[in-house]
């Protein structure tokens, strides 16, 4: 980015922009909120585009931790506009990052996974290596949000390497906590402790308190899972404590939660619902729709254990509401078995289609745990309903399921007494670096326990607004590649105009091509750019997609999730939707479809459909490219064989007038094809018209001798003989 404004200036502006975020850094975003604007302001008097842009940046997260969303969206698509139409790759990325934080804080876990992952491919396209750390981190929070535990450890390993090669140990710890909370999530505990232990002593020697609360807490997870739960909850006491200690009320909600989980497991019913009842209020302050799912899950619990379950089954279904707006199916699963359960005490009917639905995604994200629950459930749900069958098959696969997990316990089995050495350890090491914590012991905290009648807690519902679900793109899209290259929506053709750019059209064909399949950043620029000299190619493409997401949608904002073109993993997928005619795609589909049918007139059908879309070579007018080059001749080839093939249908049929005009189309595409000449002489003899045999006979060797300089084959020849 270009500017003439005076050194001074400039450095002024600069240095209010650093000076908004060391506020943001250190917990004061009201500070940061007006000393961005004061940058903003003077760099726009100045004409400033990249302090305007991190000026917007820095705006943009200080409304991020005032909670207010809606605004720091429009700062962050504002100042991603700016850095793009000033080319600046960095300032694109970050700009991206805040806006997939956004829809990572509101719980839209999908949208904030395409924008980190925007974010990551334009980072690694220019070349950015370690400002790829933080997104990497994002993503695979994201994935492990929503249960693809092996996304998630891939992008935590990614980034644990990085970081390591570049000595951030803020990034190695982050990474290391990640890990070690999800191989948790699949029950590897060993592999789990070794990355809290590796974690919790990097940092003791770093002296950062957030990362070694965040540890404690991991290692009284692990606690929790071996139900040792006093040591579970000393663990998760003093992770809080620190947690206080810096005013982190966001994390101090997730630790609220999780004591309120130990409590209910030791049957202190009072102290859960008070750490729940804390939690909640937090989670709603703060917007966060995940932990406020969690928490009513928890409060749903409560009464269920207290037999309340009118009141139980009124928070399951709050909490389930928003399980299924975030996407988090395991979480979901564990909603849909508490509603089943509640059901089922009050008689309704219903239960056994919740207890259904539970299982259907406990088998889809490979559960077992939930998996088992499910199937102990509906086992209970249909003797209770009189259903024998229904009941003895839901046995038949339990046993199963548990003959697979006996045998995975046998091989872990060796494992558990490592695992109580390194917890011993652990335990010891915990003491050691943080016995000077003046926080009360479980078994202080355990002996408070009162009846939760007594304590005269009053659930408020939460105030909160029902998610809507999004409604999906209806358009009707019609696209043709045979003969003339046209894309139309709703009866509205885009014109060259709004391609453009030629690259645009030409990266929009590419991915046409690959329709519904990936194509990586390196393939496009690849096809596109192969000779070129410049290494830094980010703007060209980011510009020529943003041209493609404009032509396809003209009133899409900026920076909102494209309904066609998504970003995963550096890679594009283009995906018109259910009601899109693509040409050559429903060509290849009625032809393959010919091959599975029995009769010879519905295979003649489906041909003719298929052949009649054929109306001129495959994007014709890219002849020079060879990114188009491979369809096409594979498309010809295809044409060919299927015209040939009806062509030999209705000779066997005896239609040589249909054969003979089969065997023209096909030589009209391929003028030395052997076999079309070869169907073509014995259409003609069939139906006796040896003057147009002879006709043809001639023009035959004509072509072969000005083509090949021979004669045509003997076989045309014999043909040819009855003349």
């Amino acid at each position: 980015m270009l500017n003439d404004i005076p050194d001074s200036l400039q450095l002024q502006i600069d240095q209010l922009i650093i000076s908004a975020e060391d506020a943001t850094k250190v917990g004061q975003p009201n500070d940061a909120l007006s000393i961005s604007n004061q940058a903003l302001e003077l760099a726009e008097s100045q004409q400033y585009p990249e302090g305007m842009g991190n000026a917007l940046l820095s705006k943009g997260r200080a409304l991020v931790d005032l909670v207010r969303f809606d605004e720091a969206m429009a700062v962050l698509n504002q100042a991603a506009t700016l850095f793009q139409e000033n080319g600046h790759a960095l300032g694109i990325a970050r700009a991206l990052q805040g806006i997939g934080t956004i829809h990572h804080l509101s719980g839209r876990f999908l949208d904030a996974l395409e924008e980190y992952h925007n974010a990551f491919s334009v980072f690694e396209l220019a070349g950015l290596e370690t400002q790829t750390l933080g997104v990497l981190g994002n993503i695979s929070l994201v994935y492990k949000t929503l249960g693809e535990y092996f996304f998630s450890i891939e992008y935590a390993r990614k980034r644990l390497t990085l970081a390591k090669k570049h000595n951030k140990d803020t990034d190695i710890l982050k990474a290391l906590d990640s890990l070690g909370i999800t191989y948790f999530q699949l029950s590897d505990l060993e592999t789990s402790l070794e990355y809290s232990n590796e974690g919790l002593t990097l940092a003791i020697q770093s002296a950062n308190p957030e990362a070694e609360s965040e540890f404690l807490f991991n290692i009284g997870i692990v606690y929790y899972h071996l139900q040792n739960f006093t040591s579970a909850l000393d663990y998760a006491m003093r992770s809080m404590a620190i947690v206080e200690q810096l005013k982190l009320e966001r994390l101090l909600a997730v630790k609220y939660n999780f004591i309120c989980n130990i409590y209910l497991k030791m049957n202190n019913d009072a102290l859960a619902l008070h750490y729940a009842m804390r939690a909640l209020e937090l989670n709603t302050e703060y917007g966060n729709p995940l932990g406020e799912a969690d928490t009513l899950h928890n409060i749903a619990s409560i009464f269920e254990q207290n037999g309340d379950y009118a009141t139980a089954l009124e928070y399951a279904l709050k909490s389930y509401s928003f399980y299924t707006s975030t996407s988090v199916k395991e979480c979901e699963s564990q909603s849909l078995l508490l509603i089943a359960r509640c059901k089922h005490h009050l008689n309704d009917p219903t239960a056994i289609a919740s207890a259904k639905e539970a299982l259907a995604i406990a088998k889809s994200i490979t559960s077992h745990h939930l998996h088992q629950s499910s199937l102990e459930l509906l086992c209970l749900l249909s003797s209770s309903n009189g259903d024998a069958a229904s009941a003895t098959c839901y046995s038949d696969e339990l046993k199963a399921l548990s003959t697979l997990l006996e045998k995975e316990k046998q091989r872990k089995g060796a494992e558990k007494i490592l695992l109580e050495s390194q917890l011993k350890k652990t335990l010891q090491q915990a003491q050691l670096l943080i016995g000077k914590a003046n926080v009360p012991l479980a078994r202080d905290l355990a002996s408070k326990s009162n009846p939760i009648k007594q304590q005269g807690f009053v659930l408020s519902a939460t105030s909160s607004p029902d998610p809507q679900p999004s409604s999906p793109k209806t358009d009707s899209i019609h696209v043709q590649t045979f003969g003339r290259f046209a894309v139309t929506i709703n009866n509205r053709e885009i014109t060259t105009e709004a391609w453009q750019r030629k690259k645009s059209r030409d990266i929009f064909k590419i991915l046409l091509i690959h329709h519904r399949n990936s194509v990586t950043i390196d393939e496009l620029v690849e096809y596109l750019w192969a000779n070129s000299v410049t290494k830094n190619l980010t703007s060209t493409l980011w510009n020529s997609v943003s041209y493609i997401r404009k032509a396809l949608e003209p009133d899409i904002k900026p920076h909102t999730p494209s309904s066609y073109i998504k970003i995963i993993d550096k890679s594009y997928i283009l995906d018109l939707g259910t009601e899109t005619t693509i040409d050559f795609v429903s060509f290849k589909e009625l032809i393959s479809a010919s091959r599975k049918e029995a009769s010879i007139d519905n295979k003649i059908t489906l041909l003719e459909q298929a052949t009649a879309l054929y109306t001129g070579d495959f994007l014709k007018e890219d002849l020079l490219d060879d990114w188009a080059s491979y369809t096409r001749e594979t498309l010809k080839d295809l044409y060919i064989t299927a015209v040939e093939e009806m062509a030999a249908l209705h000779l066997g049929q005896n239609n040589t007038h249909q054969a003979i005009a089969c065997a023209r189309k096909i030589l009209g595409t391929d003028m030395l094809h052997e076999n079309a000449y070869c169907l073509l002489f014995k259409a003609l003899i069939a139906s006796g018209n040896f003057s147009e045999l002879a006709k043809s006979w001639e023009h035959c060797q004509i072509i072969y001798k000005r083509e090949l300089l021979s004669r045509p084959p003997k076989t045309l020849a014999d043909l040819a003989s009855v003349l």
